[in-house]
């Protein structure tokens, strides 16, 4: 049976295989107890330098903006440095704003995962389950994403970059005809550096109990030094 790759993994996949940019490994950090902020972390190493590289996101999750003092970046521009080194750098220097917040206290539940190595013949639609559980029962979503184009900085234009923005839609899964937008993009952030593609990469969930929103994991091909690469971003969702 063949597989029908989307394009967000024909992109990626064919500049893996000619070495090209590089793909970011995502770990979520967890909830803090009010379920105001979530956090993960991104990691790799450089294209281009092969530097390794880790960086930290901290979301209000009811603003969806950035946490003062947050992204924490750290790329470390030594050889023999290793990706591990990043990472242990990178949660140093967020230590205070992740404890001051409780940031973890709450683990959360990586509900779902599709990243992409994952060779799934759909990107932009996941199907998943708010509570991790051996049987199937409430609490069941769909999240649909949509692409769309966007205004791009100079940088984007001059390189040839097609910029792309992208939108959320819910659903209950007995009812996936009936979408509800949560999240469009008004504009592009220069931090998203360039995108030209998005994909679902997976779901986190709150314990059971809180009021903190889904967290939907989100794959961006953006421009690198020697192709795309592929980065994370967390948007938060209320089903």
């Amino acid at each position: 049976m063949s597989i029908r790759f989307s394009a967000i993994a024909l992109f990626l996949l064919a500049a893996t295989a000619a070495s090209a940019g590089d793909v970011a490994e995502m770990r979520p950090i967890g909830f803090s107890p009010d379920g105001r902020f979530f956090a993960f972390e991104q990691f790799g190493e450089q294209d281009g330098s092969g530097f390794p590289y880790a960086e930290i996101q901290v979301i209000d999750t009811q603003t969806d903006t950035y946490v003062s003092g947050t992204p924490v970046s750290v790329l470390i521009r030594r050889e023999e440095a290793s990706v591990g080194e990043a990472r242990r750098e990178s949660l140093a220097q967020a230590k205070k704003i992740l404890e001051a917040r409780k940031i973890g206290d709450d683990p959360g539940y990586l509900v779902a995962l599709s990243p992409i190595g994952e060779l799934a013949e759909k990107r932009d639609e996941l199907r998943y389950q708010a509570f991790p559980s051996f049987y199937v029962s409430e609490g069941i979503h769909r999240l649909f994403l949509e692409e769309f184009d966007a205004e791009g900085l100079e940088l984007c234009r001059s390189m040839d970059v097609k910029v792309r923005g992208f939108a959320l839609k819910i659903a209950e899964d007995a009812s996936p005809d009936d979408r509800r937008e949560v999240y469009r993009d008004t504009s592009v952030p220069k931090s998203r550096n360039c995108p030209s593609a998005y994909a679902i990469g997976g779901m986190v969930t709150p314990s059971y109990g809180s009021s903190a929103p889904h967290m939907a994991m989100i794959q961006i091909a953006t421009l690198g030094f020697e192709g795309n690469n592929l980065r994370w971003l967390a948007v938060p969702v209320k089903p």
